[in-house]
């Protein structure tokens, strides 16, 4: 897996933080079991709460086909919760459990469904919080 980052605006990200992320995302990645696909991610660091103009997320992943994905993390916040959850997002599209338009679901139409009813959600946010924690503990 190559993973870049990017800082507020386009610009450098902080070292520091650079390092920590990359880190965090390894022991995701390690995790979810996808550290070893050929896979190219993109991790965009916004200084805001929210990383869209709705302002709902404080985190997005975009799949820009079945290997490349960009990622979109609000710093202030839970920036390393939100970071694992949206590479349970990676390790969906990877593995085909959901498809690229968020319709479906392991085969399954949630095209009706409330954003908190959505399978893909669940799991997520469900893997996020384990995923910190394992990090935490190495």
């Amino acid at each position: 897996m190559t993973v870049s980052f990017s800082g507020p605006r386009g610009g450098k990200l902080d070292y520091g933080l650079q390092a920590y992320a990359l880190q965090a995302i390894n022991s995701f990645t390690k995790q979810l079991k996808i550290d070893r696909l050929k896979t190219a991610v993109q991790v965009n660091f916004h200084h805001s709460v929210f990383v869209d103009s709705k302002k709902t997320c404080e985190g997005l992943c975009e799949s820009l086909d079945k290997r490349s994905f960009v990622i979109d993390v609000a710093l202030y916040g839970n920036w390393l919760g939100t970071l694992a959850h949206e590479l349970v997002h990676v390790k969906q599209f990877v593995r085909g459990e959901l498809n690229e338009s968020l319709t479906h679901w392991k085969n399954k139409n949630y095209s009706k469904a409330e954003y908190w009813d959505q399978p893909w959600e669940k799991e997520a946010r469900r893997l996020q919080t384990k995923l910190v924690e394992v990090f935490m503990e190495e």
